[in-house]
């Protein structure tokens, strides 16, 4: 009986220990598996912020990164461009890449990214110098805008090229669509593939457009860059003048016509009257003059004729048009 009873506390104790063990390895896989989602959602939340992030892909030549109250360094492949820094090149080049979405940097070029209106959803580029080639993907909203010292490209997704010297700036589509805006004129155009446009405000204001069908150019606000050029501002200031010249001219004219509204031409009419009416008119060169001892008189003179009226008494009526000359007596 003992025998028995020794060989079931045995068992059932191994079961217990059977049962612990198993609860542990459960414990532990499930530890397990809370610590993988755990790395796995970290290292996912990084993925996702570098790949909102943009980043220097392809750097050749010199290429620096430069920003406010930071020492300017040497760019190398696999930094990140913050907002508000610049790239600047020299002799060099750089590829800047988001994902599939990449800005080509030429040759002494200067270009930054805007630390107020760049975040993940969208894009600003202050451009102030050199070329540069973007290609975005494509959403349904604009996302990304390149703003020079004269212009500005907003777009929705594309690939285009932006040209900018101390005084002009070119925009050139190869795929996709680009609302163009030209500063000091405020002309915009919506610049498709094959299309240009070109802003030179100290040669011409307004936005000049090119390509095999030419974009409509439309008028709108006047707009103030990111950053003033000495050019910017020379041609801002030359619209202004133009602009006060013409309001000038304006009131002249205004004060010119009311300044005639009393008399027309160079007609001189008078009138000598020892009792009674008398009226005389002259318009254009004509001449008109009534005498009148009493009574009433008028004469007028149209043209560059003369006339002349006479009366002792009663009313006298005389007039000369034309070139020739009518005198008209009446006693």
């Amino acid at each position: 009986m003992s025998l028995y009873s020794g060989s079931e506390t045995t068992s059932t104790s191994s079961r217990a220990m059977d049962i612990e063990s198993s609860s542990k390895r459960r414990r532990m896989r499930l530890t397990l598996v809370v610590l993988l989602a755990l790395c796995f959602g970290f290292i996912l939340q990084i993925s996702q912020a570098f790949a909102a992030q943009w980043v220097l892909s392809r750097v050749s030549g010199k290429v620096y990164l430069v920003a406010a109250d930071v020492e300017a360094m040497r760019a190398k492949r696999g930094m990140v461009l913050n907002p508000g820094f610049t790239i600047v090149t020299h002799s060099g080049r750089a590829l800047v890449s988001r994902g599939e979405e990449t800005i080509s940097v030429g040759p002494n070029t200067s270009v930054a990214l805007s630390k107020y209106r760049s975040n993940e959803s969208k894009t600003t580029l202050l451009q102030r110098a050199g070329t540069v080639v973007v290609d975005v993907a494509k959403r349904s909203r604009p996302h990304f805008t390149v703003e020079t010292p004269f212009m500005a490209a907003v777009v929705k997704g594309t690939k285009f090229e932006v040209k900018v010297t101390p005084k002009t700036a070119r925009v050139d589509v190869e795929r996709g669509l680009v609302q163009v805006s030209d500063f000091v004129s405020g002309d915009y155009a919506d610049v498709g593939p094959g299309q240009s446009a070109y802003s030179a405000p100290e040669e011409a204001p307004g936005l000049r457009v090119a390509g095999a069908v030419q974009p409509t150019v439309q008028q709108g606000a006047k707009q103030k860059p990111s950053f003033e050029t000495p050019a910017y501002a020379k041609a801002a200031a030359k619209a202004a003048s133009k602009s006060a010249s013409r309001n000038g001219n304006s009131s002249a004219n205004a004060g010119r016509e009311n300044s005639n509204a009393g008399g027309n031409g160079k007609g001189n009419g008078s009138s000598n009257s020892g009792r009674g009416n008398s009226n005389a008119g002259g318009n254009g060169n004509g001449n008109g003059n009534s005498n009148s001892g009493s009574g009433n008189s008028n004469a007028g003179g149209n043209g560059n004729g003369n006339g002349n009226s006479n009366s002792g008494g009663g009313n006298s009526n005389a007039g000369g048009n034309g070139n020739g000359n009518g005198r008209g007596n009446s006693n």
